[in-house]
């Protein structure tokens, strides 16, 4: 929560201190960092997250610390290519977007692409993959406290209010977040590298089978890049302008900031981890299923109230938190929501198909996929912003479709509950109706209310309407459990 409500303080001071020329070249230069992390992650993210827990559950002490540091060398090095490809790009970029002035933020966010990246490597996946998210946290709010600071004093000095000196400081912050997370790993892996195996007869697997899982999860990155948030963004300030690019970009901004912290991602370390974990003690995939379309309802939980209060307050929000200056961008805040929504439901999808062993199924949808760019492409030109992200969401929604069914095809994994979810639509209804008609006043006070009265009615009604099913809340904690079965259809 303290890290969340850092990282919201940084958004909401770059938003209205960044002149809008200068926001629109940082919006513009971190989708093009997002989008270099990607090219060069290899799909080491998923490597890592499948078989670092198998690791440390059954082989040896130094078998893990030798498994863990060639992950991480594999991944810093494919970063130092990235990194110099768009260090050497830069002005060819800044050309072909038409951003004036952006060559010098570009470059330096090269170098942020490097630290930052290898700051996620050792954050996010392997420290969260070896269940030490305490640590994870603690280097992830250097880093956020540190850019708090470092933007704060930079923006008192006329000269350094640009996306370039936004960059430095991204940098320095990112810098010391990576340095922490190298140290805590180093120690927790020298503790345990004498360890004796839990199971003798089992082996690393070797590299040659990790890449080919990495390659086609790398394949569906690439493909699903093609339609994500980072290239409409790019696509946008080439074909409409650094104006329109940011109100977009800070709308998509600030609905980033809910991702980070939606269950379904602030969570997956720890959550991917013991599923995983469990379904390798366990084998049951019906139960793999049901304990990753719950996780999905507990995003909706977090979810959804958001969502309603984007929809009924949406334009005063994001006057207060940009100082008037993107007051327009409230339906643009709440399209972006609208596909994090989805979106959640494809990362699910994602989750089963590496734990089950059919990765090369997320690699297939993408492709298939591609078509969607070029539609994007039209609509962007059009500059029609409701079929822009109505495109988002039918892609997103087609690809699980498509991944679920294909995972069904041999034995069942993962049916959704439709009927459940229809719930929590129309819990979100029932919200949306209750918060348009209290009659709450404008400014920050009244905001915290009616942002309170959003999640109090969605959870209320979800709770009344029983949208959960019997075997779902089978899967529950003891304490929740007796008070979900109470509830739960039959």
């Amino acid at each position: 929560m303290l890290n969340a409500l850092v990282a919201f303080l940084v958004f909401v001071w770059i938003a209205r201190q960044l002149p809008e020329r200068e926001y629109a070249n940082y919006v513009a230069a971190f989708a093009l960092l997002e989008v270099g992390l990607v090219l060069s992650s290899f799909g080491m993210e998923w490597v890592t997250s499948i078989f670092v827990p198998q690791v440390r559950l059954k082989a040896t002490g130094a078998a893990l610390n030798r498994f863990v540091w060639q992950c991480a060398a594999f991944q810093v090095c494919a970063l130092f290519v990235g990194a110099c490809v768009l260090f050497l790009l830069a002005s060819r970029l800044t050309a072909t977007l038409g951003l004036e002035g952006a060559n010098g933020a570009f470059r330096v966010y090269a170098l942020v692409m490097l630290v930052e990246g290898g700051g996620r490597v050792f954050r996010d996946q392997l420290l969260s993959c070896l269940l030490l998210q305490g640590a994870a946290q603690i280097s992830q709010m250097v880093r956020n406290v540190a850019m708090l600071c470092f933007s704060f004093w930079a923006f008192q000095h006329e000269h350094w209010r640009t996306a370039e000196g936004l960059a430095f400081a991204e940098l320095a912050a990112s810098t010391g977040s990576l340095l922490l997370a190298v140290v805590l790993l180093y120690r927790y892996l020298r503790i345990g590298r004498t360890d004796p195996a839990a199971d003798s007869d089992w082996q690393v697997p070797r590299w040659g089978a990790l890449l080919r899982a990495g390659r086609n999860a790398w394949l569906s990155n690439i493909a699903n890049l093609t339609w994500s948030g980072q290239m409409v963004i790019l696509l946008a300030t080439h074909l409409i302008g650094a104006e329109a690019t940011a109100q977009l970009g800070f709308a998509r901004n600030l609905a980033e900031q809910v991702r980070k912290y939606i269950p379904m991602e602030f969570l997956l370390g720890i959550v991917r981890t013991l599923l995983i974990a469990r379904f390798a003690a366990d084998g049951d995939r019906q139960k793999l299923g049901l304990r990753a379309g719950l996780m999905y309802k507990a995003n909706l939980l977090f979810l959804l109230p958001l969502v309603v209060l984007a929809i009924v307050r949406g334009g005063e929000i994001c006057g207060l938190l940009s100082s008037g200056r993107y007051q327009t961008a409230h339906w643009l805040l709440v399209g972006w929501l609208s596909v994090l929504v989805v979106w959640a439901h494809h990362r699910l999808t994602d989750l089963l198909a590496h734990a089950v062993g059919r990765s090369g199924l997320t690699s297939k949808a993408s492709i298939l996929l591609m078509v969607t760019p070029l539609v994007l492409f039209a609509v962007a030109q059009l500059q029609d912003w409701v079929l822009l992200f109505l495109v988002l969401i039918v892609a997103e929604a087609t690809y699980s479709g498509m991944v679920v069914s294909w995972l069904n095809a041999r034995t069942v994994v993962y049916k959704p509950d439709w009927a459940g979810l229809a719930k929590f639509g129309i819990s979100g209804g029932i919200a949306s109706g209750a918060l348009a008609g209290s009659g709450l006043g404008g400014g920050a006070a009244f905001l915290v209310l009616a942002t309170g009265l959003a999640f109090v009615v969605v959870w209320a009604a979800v709770l009344l309407l029983q949208a959960w099913s019997r075997q779902e809340a089978t899967l529950l904690p003891e304490k929740m459990r007796r008070w979900a079965m109470l509830w739960t259809r039959t």
